[in-house]
């Protein structure tokens, strides 16, 4: 979404209506995990002050690590557009292939210390020598959100066609399979056993390349095979099975506080393949409950109750994105500075 919207709105001159977008994103991102965090503290019986350090990224928070990566990268982002379209997405290209060969220099960096959360933090950030902690860092996992660009390019290139492998374009099936080669031949050569949980822990929270290698190329084979399954189904924008996509936000903060509440984070306890199964259908049943209640009458009425719920849930946060970088954003404003065409980088 933001090579195939963002990067088309920057480019057209909305600006600051962009970056105020991407860091209201990124303020509700943090505000649910602040939320999930203190339902994890209360079913673990951990005090205030790791509900403090958790919201300034300095607590191990298994499951919801993924909102500190999304608030961080989501609070970038409006620089990634930037950069796409005024100076090519190949720039970040690089930079992303830079920080991966600066991977030995990175994991030499010794611990920090001297308080509280000292290797969290930079563990969340960076990486380095801190591989016990839940990876990958905000820098390598850049490369995730880069290559989205990537394929948002290739879309961009090819409009009214959603898959990625199918049509014009042969050097687009050849880079994947290009991928899904070297990705094999690293898997079997290293002696990597990905269906092992614990080999999959270590690739990710070590930022071994491979982890990212192996994601860009499921990435690519689920796109295909979920676009797949939804032309055989004849699944339309608004069918009922994609209200998932709608609601990603809120499943990801109240189904980590449901797997929080029933403490699936047990590494002692036997494998539980049912109570795995229900768990995630009722989160994806709060899901379902969640989008009939959004769209509800009720929600858009004029009762009080729903407009402070409205509020809260939703202008609150843009509001004080607004006035906390409203004269900011007005005095660095750049018309003048030349915008590269957005149809013409590929």
């Amino acid at each position: 979404m933001l090579q195939l919207v963002f990067a088309r709105q920057y480019a057209g001159g909305r600006q600051s209506e962009i970056v105020q977008r991407l860091w209201t994103r990124a303020l509700e991102c943090w505000a649910l995990c602040v939320l999930t965090c203190a339902v994890m503290c209360l079913a673990a019986g951990l005090p205030v002050t790791y509900l403090i350090r958790c919201a300034l990224f300095l607590g191990d928070t298994p499951y919801t690590d993924i909102r500190k990566f999304y608030a961080d990268l989501l609070l970038a982002a409006p620089m990634l557009v930037a950069v796409s379209v005024r100076h090519g997405i190949w720039l970040l290209v690089a930079v992303c292939l830079a920080i991966q060969a600066a991977g030995p220099l990175v994991s030499q960096i010794p611990p920090m210390q001297g308080f509280a959360g000292s290797e969290t933090l930079p563990a969340f950030l960076y990486g380095g020598k801190y591989t016990g902690h839940t990876g990958p860092s905000v820098i390598h996992g850049l490369g995730f959100v880069v290559f989205g660009m990537v394929l948002g390019r290739v879309w961009q290139s090819r409009p009214g066609r959603e898959f990625l492998l199918s049509g014009p374009g042969w050097w687009v099936r050849a880079s994947f399979f290009a991928m899904l080669a070297a990705t094999g031949t690293w898997i079997i050569v290293g002696g990597h056993d990905l269906f092992d949980p614990a080999e999959r822990v270590t690739l990710r929270n070590t930022n071994h390349p491979l982890y990212l290698l192996t994601g860009y190329t499921a990435a690519v084979f689920f796109i295909e095979v979920f676009n797949a399954l939804r032309a055989l189904a004849g699944l339309g924008g608004n069918s009922f099975w994609m209200i998932f996509g709608q609601t990603s936000l809120f499943s990801f903060c109240y189904g980590n506080i449901l797997l929080y509440a029933v403490q699936l984070q047990d590494p002692a306890a036997a494998p539980d393949p049912a109570r795995v199964l229900w768990s995630t259908l009722a989160a994806l049943g709060l899901s379902i409950l969640y989008y009939h209640f959004r769209e509800g009458r009720w929600v858009r009425s004029a009762h009080p109750a729903a407009r402070a719920y409205r509020w809260l849930a939703g202008d609150s946060a843009a509001q004080l994105v607004r006035w906390a970088t409203g004269s900011l954003l007005s005095r660095s404003a750049r018309p003048d500075l030349p915008l590269k065409p957005v149809s013409k980088q590929l």
